[in-house]
């Protein structure tokens, strides 16, 4: 079974002692409030370089590292600053999503085609195809009001009878999430998740699958997620709906919109969080059209010729020994100058980021133009019991690696206490 790692912000558990510390309760340390301080980004950068050095000298062993010492060519200053944006350049965090992402995408994918260009050729394998034209998950067309991403998920076209398992599923929900990523206004913005499981049937809530692409795309994926709406929630809305909230991430779990009431009114109450009704999809009411089966050949034509042949590895690039731990993954030497440099090759990548770090997660909460909770105050979705429901989550070991013991602690403990952050 597929293992998904969770990203924790403590990975080790509390020390037992028998005296009482009187100072334990008084918050983080100095050093853990510096941990947790945003950056500017070329700074961020070199001091993610460091970090992800420190982490090697433990970790060497780890889906992150294995990655960057066969194809070092992947680990560019792009693919960092986007842990980097996504974590607000918060460097710790950073390091701890990027950790995470590559122990996920190699739990997936496997340690040899983990390194492959996302695509379907690259990616998917014949199964993952007959996943893929389901349609889950769909990026909409338009964006929001807001200029982010609307991602829609209907859970009603999971339908396991066909031929594919979750595994492959969630490779789907993972490329379809890289899909995203390569829209610059998307990766600046972050996106909104729409979900709509007004048809689905019980046998198609997947308590696995929920579990397991919730963690992928808030936890693990460099990608922020800005706003979460459930409309027209199914019968078996209390079966999911607590496991949904215990996994996702700090900043979205409180402000999980869900919308009852008649399709007028959802549409109504989604306008007021700058989704107008017109950027919403026919299912919901709204106006845009899904054609799923043409934009899969769009995106047949856009990755080439070779979309459904199966691509071999990368070639292996030997990668020179570092002589300090700042250099490890790094692109340029960790100096002034290099600082320099970072950013102006960051800029060039992408669209210009803040000097000052984003709003923290509680000035960010609303997402759109009404507070969410005002909206929870509407539609206060029904009390359900949420206890140890997503024991599926991230025991099983890959095969021929060794295994995080801590992250699966970390996981045990989250599953068990949802209050622990």
């Amino acid at each position: 079974m597929t293992k998904i790692t969770i990203r924790m912000q403590a990975e080790t558990p509390p020390v037992e002692s028998d005296s009482e510390d009187p100072l334990s309760s008084r918050g983080p340390t100095p050093e853990q409030q510096q941990q947790q301080q945003p950056c500017d980004p070329a700074e961020a950068l070199n001091q993610l370089n460091a970090e992800l050095g420190v982490l090697r000298e433990t970790r060497s062993d780890s889906a992150l590292f294995s990655a960057y010492s066969s194809h070092p060519q992947v680990f560019n200053d792009e693919h960092k600053m986007a842990f980097l944006h996504t974590e607000n350049y918060v460097v710790k965090a950073a390091a701890d999503r990027m950790f995470s992402y590559w122990e996920a995408r190699a739990d997936l994918f496997g340690e040899e085609r983990m390194v492959l260009p996302m695509d379907k050729s690259g990616t998917l394998n014949p199964e993952d195809s007959l996943a893929l034209d389901q349609g889950l998950l769909q990026l909409l067309p338009q964006k929001d009001e807001e200029g982010r991403g609307l991602l829609f998920f209907d859970p009603s076209r999971h339908d396991k009878k066909i031929g594919y398992s979750n595994e492959g599923m969630l490779r789907v929900i993972w490329y379809m999430m890289h899909v995203a990523m390569e829209d610059p206004v998307i990766r600046e913005n972050g996106f909104v998740l729409i979900v709509y499981p007004k048809q689905c049937k019980p046998e198609q809530i997947d308590r696995d699958l929920i579990a397991k692409g919730t963690a992928i795309i808030g936890s693990v994926m460099p990608l922020r997620w800005r706003g979460f709406h459930i409309c027209h929630p199914c019968s078996s809305y209390n079966k999911y709906f607590p496991l949904v909230k215990m996994l996702s991430p700090a900043e979205i779990k409180d402000n999980i919109v869900v919308h009852f009431g008649t399709e007028a009114r959802v549409l109504e109450y989604m306008a007021e969080y700058a989704l107008p009704a017109n950027r919403l999809p026919k299912e919901i009411g709204g106006g845009e059209e899904l054609n799923y089966k043409n934009w899969l050949a769009d995106r047949k034509d856009s990755e080439g010729e070779h979309a459904l042949r199966v691509s071999a590895p990368l070639p292996v690039v030997a990668s020179p020994e570092p002589t300090d731990t700042d250099e490890v993954m790094a692109d340029a030497p960790t100096s002034p100058k290099a600082s320099t440099k970072a950013k102006a090759s960051t800029a060039a990548a992408r669209p210009a980021q803040p000097a000052a770090a984003a709003p923290s997660s509680k000035s960010t909460k609303a997402t759109g133009k009404r507070s969410s909770s005002a909206a929870t105050a509407k539609s206060t979705p029904p009390e359900a019991d949420s206890a140890k429901s997503g024991a599926t989550t991230g025991k099983t070991r890959r095969p021929g690696r060794k295994g995080d013991a801590r992250m699966h602690r970390a996981v045990t403990l989250k599953i068990e206490n949802p209050d622990v952050s």
